[in-house]
């Protein structure tokens, strides 16, 4: 369980170390001797564990009532730092039969017992202490790792682990013996018995059939699992196990993966500890995060996946802590099934000895020093960001403009955001998307995207029409029109339609009635057969093509060339610049698919604009 140490003691500090979650520690209940463990019943209350064999009953408020729920103290042995009532749970059908289960070392030897409890009928906040129906005891060889944790698994049944008997470096190897209950976790069936026991084993456990191994057993090599948990929401179980001097260490188990071997007495982590007769260590299951000891702590101590819904930052993060140095961690499985691990807090070292959930999933924390219950609550949760988003009057228009709206937090704020803007508005803005990264002061992060639209689009279909040589805008009533050959305005051609006299690109620079303007083009070709004056030879074969078609020119001089092929929405698919009095081109279009494509040609003296079929 903990490991027996010399603490100085610091006002309660948390701050921010990495990313999010920021963990926040608010006072829940105090005035409790050395507590060890938190667990509800299905309601509003809470149940806390003192290790001396004392449970006591806190309301949904936090205050505790006057009278224990449960007084075993004089059949318990708390002498050992170790030793104590170390687990409860209660089942699924609690409000039902007012059983419930704990773990604890008993008076005289210190062995530990598995029993049953029965709440008194007339008084829901009191047992009786003379229900004890004693399921299994297991004889323990030292007065330390008694493990002691009690859950039940959302298949139904009752798990609890068990350390591997104490000492130092389990000298019994209890870890990796299949014949004993010590340095495993075992999984039982309360609701039915056995002959001879009063409980059952699952005939899906993974040594059942198995004659080398107790059928109780679920998993093993373990040294010291102190505190387990399922994932309410998977089923997965998490489980911190105490290092023995050189790493203390998380571990993974997915749901219903019961016989895995977890490498204790013969690795502690991923390191090697006493490998004689081992497997190499490819043959365990290794941890899902470890950390040196001692010099980021010296004593794990389990917690929970968040499943709450009051701080959205920590849900799906398991969070644990070291007992002995008040460092905090969050957990996080990825989709790959790998973790990320992320150091969230460091607080004052009150031995924090235990996590609980209650019936919301929301989590607590056990100091035991302080003998104090603290509420898990994440600083950053009260930090968002929405926006009041002015949209932009046309599709090109620099007029849109988002004002953020911070609630929470604190301040001074900084944003970065994808445009080079650094305030909590930013203004002339096209319509786009436009994503914010917001920091306060006490490092909190929020991420957000927001939209800029266009009050005014492109009417659909928006293009230019060449029908019986006039050249027209396909739709819409514009204000005006500038109609342009090659980029450049023609002089005086702005009317509504326009009759080109030359080979080229044209366009027509559009205002619509909220001065948006839009530029459609097209490529034209007057006359299949004119060629500038410049020109004395011309070819394009062959054409149609299914591949290459190869251009030749002979002009007149040396002339300043370019040479480009664009597709029927004016994309271009080839260009190369050259200088000289002759061209003798092949352009490969076997690439592109089938269609019409137009070869451009332009030179000092004029141009040439052709079609050419992919077929």
């Amino acid at each position: 369980m903990l490991k027996q140490v010399l603490l100085c003691f610091f006002l309660l500090i948390g701050f921010a170390l990495g990313a999010q979650p920021k963990i926040e520690l608010k006072s829940y209940s105090t005035g409790f001797t050395r507590p060890v463990d938190i667990a509800h019943c299905g309601d509003s209350r809470l149940f806390v564990v003192e290790q001396r064999g004392y449970i006591w009953v806190l309301d949904s408020a936090g205050n505790r009532l006057p009278n224990p729920f449960l007084n075993i103290d004089p059949r318990v042995r708390s002498n050992g730092n170790e030793q104590g009532l170390l687990g409860l749970d209660f089942p699924p059908d609690y409000a039902q039969t007012g059983v419930f289960y704990v773990n604890y070392t008993r008076e005289t030897d210190g062995a530990t017992r598995l029993s049953r409890f029965s709440v008194k009928p007339d008084n829901p906040n009191e047992a009786n202490p003379d229900s004890e129906e004693i399921l299994f005891t297991q004889a323990q060889p030292f007065n330390n790792h008694n493990g002691g944790g009690v859950k039940f698994g959302p298949d139904g049944y009752l798990y609890t682990a068990l350390g591997d008997g104490g000492s130092g470096g389990d000298p019994q190897n209890n870890g990796q013996r299949k014949k004993s209950l010590l340095g495993k976790m075992l999984r039982i069936d309360v609701g039915s018995t056995s002959p001879g026991l009063p409980y059952a084993i699952p005939t899906d456990n993974p040594f059942v059939g198995d004659t080398t191994f107790l059928p109780e057993i679920w998993s093993w090599g373990w040294r010291n699992p102190w505190r387990f948990s399922f994932d309410r929401l998977t089923g997965d179980i998490w489980v911190a196990d105490v290092g023995q001097n050189t790493r203390e260490e998380i571990d993974f188990e997915p749901a219903g993966t019961g016989g895995r071997n977890y490498g204790w007495r013969c690795y502690e982590g991923t390191f090697a500890h006493n490998p004689n007769g081992c497997q190499p260590i490819s043959g365990y299951a290794g941890p899902a995060f470890e950390y040196a000891n001692p010099s980021l702590g010296r004593s794990v101590t389990g917690g929970f996946i968040y499943r709450g819904a009051k701080y959205s930052d920590m849900y799906g993060y398991y969070l644990c802590a070291d007992y002995v140095s008040g460092r905090w961690w969050a957990i996080r499985r990825l989709s790959d099934g790998t973790f990320s691990t992320t150091l969230v807090g460091l607080f004052a070292a009150n031995q924090y000895s235990t996590f609980g959930e209650d019936r919301d999933g929301e989590l607590y924390v056990a100091a035991l020093a302080q003998g104090a219950i603290y509420k898990v609550t994440e600083r950053c949760s009260a930090f968002q960001l929405a926006a009041t988003v002015t949209n932009a009057t046309c599709y090109n228009s620099l007029n849109g403009i988002i004002d953020l709206d911070i609630s929470g937090g604190q301040a001074p704020f900084t944003f970065k955001w994808n445009v080079d803007q650094p305030d909590s508005t930013i203004v002339y803005l096209n319509p786009g998307t436009y994503t914010v990264e917001a920091q306060d002061a006490q490092g909190c992060i929020r991420l957000d995207t927001f939209v800029v639209e266009a009050v005014e689009t492109p009417p659909a279909g928006l293009a230019l029409a060449f029908d019986a040589g006039v050249l027209s805008v396909s739709v819409g009533t514009w204000l005006s029109y500038q109609w342009m050959l090659d980029g450049n305005p023609i002089p005086g051609a702005t009317a509504a339609t326009y009759t080109p006299v030359q080979d080229g690109f044209y366009t027509c620079q559009i205002v619509s009635p909220n001065i948006c303007t839009y530029q459609p083009g097209l490529l034209v070709v007057v006359s299949s057969t004119a060629l500038p004056a410049s020109v004395s030879q011309f070819s394009l074969a062959p054409n149609p093509t299914s591949g290459s078609v190869r251009v030749s020119l002979m002009l007149a001089r040396n002339e300043q060339i370019a040479v480009s092929v664009q597709d029927a929405q004016q994309r271009q698919v080839f260009a190369k610049s050259l200088r000289g009095q002759r061209i003798d081109e092949e352009i490969d279009l076997s690439l592109l698919p089938a269609g019409t494509y137009y070869l451009s040609i332009r030179f000092e003296s004029g141009n040439i604009v052709r079609p050419v079929v992919r077929k």
